[in-house]
């Protein structure tokens, strides 16, 4: 079957751009889903959250704007939660944490309205409020 020309450059292009759009996850994109905070949950038992790239070429991924676990009982919000961010710390790490995927347990997206999300953004709040 011999198409016309104009055929190829509009169906082909078409057809390729819905295979593609296929395999990308809509809630990924930042324009759909505004801020999107991933869990990286460890081997070890810990647990980490922030924004994650995951290239997929190498042997670990990054996680950035991280967060984890404290004693709640400690924190000066009145949530079940505490969460502090990383670079705090006595080595003052630079943003950015480059974890090994053979570390890891399970990755997974925290819910907008969890917990978690909001121990983030009260602690935001908190450090934007002490500058």
């Amino acid at each position: 079957m011999n198409l016309p020309g104009w055929v190829r450059w509009l169906a082909l292009p078409a057809l390729a751009g819905a295979i593609a759009g296929a395999a990308v996850d809509p809630a990924r994109l930042p324009f759909v889903a505004g801020e999107r905070i991933d869990a990286v949950l460890l081997l070890d038992g810990q647990a980490y959250f922030g924004h994650l790239e995951d290239f997929g070429l190498s042997d670990t991924v990054t996680l950035r704007d991280v967060y984890y676990f404290q004693d709640a009982r400690a924190a000066t919000t009145n949530l079940q939660v505490a969460l502090v961010q990383r670079g705090t710390e006595l080595h003052a790490p630079a943003d950015g944490m480059q974890i090994r995927r053979d570390k890891i347990l399970a990755i997974e997206h925290v819910g907008r309205g969890s917990l978690v999300a909001n121990a983030i953004a009260a602690q935001r709040e908190i450090e934007r409020l002490a500058r």
